[in-house]
């Protein structure tokens, strides 16, 4: 990577004097921002701007570290054969019309795959924007040259954007409003070579970054993002494209069906500690606000003050508060008593602190009343941070970002500031808070978002080399007959078998027994006990309850005799029936697994029973994974007032459905032929927990 962010010597293959391409300008923001060698590389010209200039990359004299290429798609593969001549390292294709358009580019896009493959050389791109140095001020884009190279100023935080032109476009917006610096901006297009795990692996270790941001549409291998985020001793915020589910075409299971590639993706993130933004300034607003404060402590509790000018704006700033988690601040009698000393004898202190009156009394005075309503509060035990409402621009308010840094500084603290007022001293205010360290957001809600942030744990899951393992290694001895149902069998399994394996791996299963003659009913319906359920059983057919193959609350032996017959008619005299127990629980869920192409073996817990499809609330574990990760995953589920008992209801033991989870997942690792496990639903009452119905898919060759 050291060729690509520390490049003595740069070709560019494409360069022209033409001013409206793309060449030129990435040409001319080296020659602006660079200060190592440049070669312009054009058989059509013998100098560009004053530079010589070379027909191929192999006609220059000296060494070249970074070639970046901008060319017609068609003649890469040529150029990339040259630049293996000349000995070059690094190739940074930006030039577009590969996989992302049409069967042609795809074909050679895998040109390309196959030179990296042959040759190491490492190739960034294609169809990207390439870098941007902040710390250096370098610029490796096609960007506009009278754009960027005189805005980019330095900053901690560092993007590693998917797209192309976003990362030209919106960070110019970020960096000509003031917003923050950047350390590294890295458009990385198409992933040929170079991809997301690489950079944030090298950003990760980058003294110059404090946070790493990532837009992704998709993961060359979220095994390896995982374990990198876990890894990182600083935060990582993502920001996914194409959040929304569409279906899984060729699902079997509830469980496939209900994964979509964004949920997996969504649970292996917050397994992995990394933090989840909405849209791209929420990215950047997320990364600052990480960078400046990293998270907070796990005894932190999230108790805010709120420093304010109007009543208003307080209690909407506790109302949002309350919607994301946080709490306001019981303040201490001690600094209660020190916002005496600046308040109206008439007006009460509580939190939020509604500084406006004192303002008032003490207007014409040199008191800085927002300096010292901050430090009373900031240096308050009981509170955890502090949001401070302010003008920007109003006589009456003295605006000290300069003393509100160093009072975040001193205390630990951080203070976030929303700040209204005069546009052009708005303006002004955001570049100074900027260099200053201090965090002021245009919009109140904003501000609340990345206080929350700041006292959300996702990364409290132990790092890799510190995880212990549930079952000692090497494949868990099972019965001769289950391992021969995984070895030979093929496709969906029919309920009784998959309950069978399960159940030869520790997860209990509902008391049952397979019934092939009317007449067997009676006996085995009066052993039992009712109330009874009677499923129909028939090789391929997984979803009984849409072809009205389970009958409920069978209650008399003749019931369960003419229950036979009518689910026998519907499935036209072929297959058998099961008697089963009808339990009655508290809750219903549904655990699964599937292995998914980016991340692999994962784990699905949600709510379960009928309404599995209707309820979109499942999270997905990547597999393998110790009980501590499986009870977070539960605590993730958004519906947790099911989870911890509801009306009356006995809450879920959280270990015992961890218990199955790991479980599942390690039969995922051991047994590569699972492609789904469904178990839906498992009923639990209080401390137990039962799988009622499921099936396992089994592939026709082994899948890692």
């Amino acid at each position: 990577m050291h060729s690509f962010f520390n490049p003595k010597s740069i070709a560019v293959i494409g360069a022209t004097p033409k001013t409206f391409k793309g060449g030129y300008a990435i040409l001319k923001n080296l020659i602006t921002t660079f200060n190592g060698r440049i070669y312009p590389i054009n058989p059509q010209h013998t100098h560009i701007e004053g530079i010589p200039c070379f027909p191929t990359i192999t006609d220059i004299p000296d060494a070249v570290d970074l070639a970046i290429i901008f060319i017609a798609a068609s003649l890469v593969p040529e150029a990339l054969e040259q630049c293996e001549a000349k000995g070059v390292q690094g190739v940074m294709i930006e030039s577009g019309g590969f996989a992302e358009a049409d069967e042609k580019g795809k074909s050679l896009q895998n040109a390309i795959k196959s030179f990296v493959q042959r040759t190491g050389i490492r190739v960034w791109g294609p169809n990207c924007m390439g870098l941007s140095d902040g710390i250096r001020g370098y610029i490796f884009s096609f960007t506009d040259p009278k754009l960027l190279p005189y805005c980019l100023v330095p900053g901690p935080v560092s993007l590693i954007v998917q797209s192309g032109m976003i990362s030209a476009g919106f960070i110019i917006d970020i960096l000509s409003n003031g917003v923050t610096g950047f350390s590294k901006v890295c458009s990385i297009g198409n992933k040929v070579d170079i991809n997301e795990s690489d950079v944030l692996s090298y950003l990760l270790e980058d003294q110059d970054t404090c946070c790493v941001g990532l837009y992704l549409e998709s993961f060359v291998n979220g095994r390896r993002f995982v374990d990198i985020c876990r890894n990182s001793n600083k935060p990582v915020v993502v920001l996914k494209g194409g959040r929304s589910r569409k279906g899984a075409e060729a699902a079997v299971s509830h469980t496939a069906s209900l994964a979509g590639n964004y949920q997996v993706a969504a649970g292996a993130l917050a397994q992995a500690g990394v933090y989840e933004a909405r849209d791209f300034k929420q990215l950047v607003d997320f990364c600052r606000t990480l960078a400046l404060y990293p998270p907070r402590p796990n005894n932190s509790k999230g108790r805010i003050a709120v420093v304010t000018f109007s009543g208003a704006s307080g209690i909407v700033s506790a109302d949002m508060m309350e919607e994301q988690g946080l709490t306001l601040a019981e303040l201490s009698e001690a600094t209660k008593t020190r916002l005496k000393g600046i308040f109206p004898s008439w007006m009460p202190v509580a939190n939020p602190v509604d500084i406006w009156p004192a303002i008032e009394q003490h207007s014409g005075t040199d008191l800085d009343i927002y300096s010292l309503a901050l430090e009373a509060c900031l240096e308050d035990p009981e509170v955890d941070a502090v949001l401070l409402h302010t003008f920007s621009g109003y006589t009456k308010v003295k605006l000290d970002l300069q003393e509100y840094s160093r009072l975040s500084r001193s205390t630990g603290k951080p203070v976030l500031v929303w700040l209204l007022g005069n546009r052009e001293k708005a303006f002004l205010a955001q570049k100074a808070a900027r260099d200053c360290g201090v965090l002021v957001f245009p919009e109140l809600s904003r501000a609340v978002e990345c206080l929350s942030i700041l006292f959300q744990r996702p990364g409290i899951m132990p790092k890799s080399e510190h995880r212990q393992p549930e079952f000692p290694d090497g494949p868990q001895d099972i019965p001769a007959e289950a391992l021969d149902i995984l070895e030979k069998g093929i496709g969906p399994l029919d309920e009784q078998a998959s309950k069978s394996i399960l159940k030869s791996f520790g997860i209990p299963t509902v008391e049952e027994t397979l019934i092939t003659d009317p007449h067997e009913c009676k006996d085995n319906a009066t052993h039992m006990g009712f109330p009874l359920v009677m499923k129909g059983v028939q090789p391929g057919i997984v979803h009984k309850t849409e072809l009205g193959l389970i009958e409920l609350n069978i209650d008399r032996p003749d019931a369960a005799m003419q229950s036979f017959e009518r689910i026998m008619l519907k499935m036209n005299g072929r297959g058998s029936i099961l008697m089963q127990k009808q339990l009655k629980g508290d809750v219903e869920l549904i655990l699964g697994a599937i292995r998914d192409p980016q991340f692999g073996p994962c784990v699905m817990i949600g709510i379960g029973g009928t309404l599995a499809g209707l309820i979109d609330d499942t999270v997905f574990t990547i597999a393998p994974f110790n009980k501590e990760e499986a009870v977070n995953a539960i605590g993730r589920l958004r519906t947790q007032e099911i989870i911890n008992g509801f009306r009356g209801t006995k809450p879920v033991d959280r270990n015992v459905i961890a218990s199955f989870m790991v479980t599942l997942g390690r039969m995922m690792i051991d047994y590569p032929r699972i492609r789904e496990i469904d178990i839906n639903p498992v009923i639990v009452s209080g401390n137990s927990a039962v799988a009622v119905d499921a099936t396992i898919v089994l592939s026709d060759c082994q899948v890692q």
